[in-house]
């Protein structure tokens, strides 16, 4: 049974190729005997269960290697993730299983119901805790990491400082919705780890990013980085270097991916009040052959709904609640 199949029944938002590409990715890399396998954002376990299946079956798997899955594994009752949670859960008969407490709704029991024979084996070991929270414990070196949870450099900078020392040359890092037009500052980063010589883009799937490791970062990295990421300009090229760089590398459907690099970039510049700059993007977007097809049309009109914003939706989605298994 291929991957696809086996995880059919947990409901998510990674697509296929995303799902295949996460089980290649563990299945066939060369794992040192300290090496885990590190994922932020997990929800109901779609693409957690696609790295274990990846790890178990991976022939030079060492005994010590395993996926650690970091996720709130809640959420705020007044956020708009609440939505995404219930109809998740309905599509795949599970909505029995989500428990509400405190202004927050826990879906761990969906992610557990699905999940639990890779937990109970020690394939996998999952971790609650909000990213503020999230700390490596025994983790000492990871081989792959896949990040799922921040949107933001704000939220980025926190797994860059604690969990980046931990990865080695060689080190694989997939950025989901990388691609995505609500990642500006998250893009930017991304871009500038690059011309840090931090990593190297690979190729895309779907709104994955798949970078490698070639420099390890250091105590110094974040402040950089902070320093980098304070001046909208810069943010703004950054996006724009990182087009230039997807443009070079093998990159899925760039007619729908590669234009939401450029209404990241828009999205950026109107949240900082500057439209004529923004406008300015779309000009330059056209100008250089663009068409916008539907599915980034429908990503244009969901900005203009949110108002260009979704900061105050996703602090609403975070909001504090109890973060123990």
């Amino acid at each position: 049974m291929d991957i696809i199949s086996k995880v059919s029944k947990i409901p998510g938002m990674i697509e296929p190729i995303e799902q295949k590409c996460l089980f290649d990715l563990v299945n066939e890399f060369n794992l040192l005997p300290n090496d885990q396998v590190v994922e932020f954002g997990s929800f109901f376990g779609k693409s957690t269960a696609c790295l274990v299946e990846g790890l178990v079956k991976n022939k030079n798997r060492k005994p010590n290697n395993k996926v650690v899955a970091f996720d709130s594994f809640s959420c705020s009752s007044v956020g708009g993730f609440i939505t995404h949670v219930n109809s998740f859960a309905k599509a795949g008969g599970t909505a029995h299983l989500l428990q509400e407490s405190e202004g927050h709704l826990n879906f761990f029991p969906v992610f557990e119901h699905y999940l639990k024979n890779h937990i109970t084996d020690g394939e996998l070991m999952p971790v609650k805790a909000e990213l503020q929270n999230s700390l490596p414990g025994e983790i000492n070196q990871i081989a792959l990491m896949h990040i799922d949870s921040p949107k933001f450099y704000e939220e980025l900078k926190i797994i860059i400082e604690r969990f980046f020392p931990l990865l080695r040359n060689g080190s694989i890092v997939i950025f989901q919705d990388f691609f995505y037009h609500w990642s500006g500052t998250l893009i930017a980063a991304v871009e500038a780890m690059r011309q840090m010589n931090i990593l190297e883009y690979r190729f895309s799937a779907a709104s994955s990013l798949v970078t490698k490791i070639n420099n390890i970062a250091d105590i110094e990295t974040v402040g950089a980085l902070d320093k980098i990421l304070s001046d909208p300009s810069t943010v703004k090229q950054l996006i724009i270097d990182s087009i230039k760089v997807c443009n070079g590398i093998q990159c899925d459907r760039p007619n729908i991916f590669i234009p939401r690099l450029w209404l990241a970039a828009y999205q950026f510049m109107w949240e900082q009040k500057k439209p004529e700059e923004a406008t300015n993007l779309l000009i330059s977007f056209f100008a250089s052959g663009g068409k916008l097809v539907q599915p980034v049309l429908d990503d244009y009109l969901e900005m203009m709904r949110q108002g260009f914003s979704t900061r105050l939706s996703y602090e609403n989605d975070h909001k504090p609640g109890i973060n123990t298994l």
